[in-house]
């Protein structure tokens, strides 16, 4: 019940700061305005650059440790390769016989489960 209403509320307090960062002056500049023009000075641009330059080999090493490498599989089998063996239980069934649990054949004929 109180769920949905809280989350309302964060969501209003949310919209509420977002609209006074680019509204609401702080001195002669919006608190926007002074985030962009502290990331536009060459100290900011560095770091940002440094940063990029020590996560992304990082970041790379675990894409890749979580997707593997990139191996093309075969769409279709290789001439002369052998047909799929199927599972063990599968087996077709002659006509007038059905599976019957607990038995090791798999099958009885049908007038014998009955």
């Amino acid at each position: 019940m109180f769920r949905p209403i809280r989350s309302l509320i964060a969501l209003a307090l949310l919209a509420g700061l977002v609209w006074c960062s680019f509204k609401v002056p702080i001195g002669r500049r919006t608190f926007a305005q002074h985030v962009d023009r502290i990331g536009a000075t060459p100290e900011a641009k560095e770091l940002v650059d440094s940063t990029r330059s020590s996560v992304s080999p990082v970041l790379e090493d675990a894409t890749d440790r979580m997707l593997g490498e990139y191996i093309e599989a075969p769409t279709q089998a290789p001439p002369g390769a052998a047909a799929p063996r199927p599972k063990p239980g599968n087996e077709p069934r002659e006509p007038g016989r059905r599976r019957v649990p607990g038995h090791g054949e798999g099958s009885v004929p049908a007038r014998a489960a009955r």
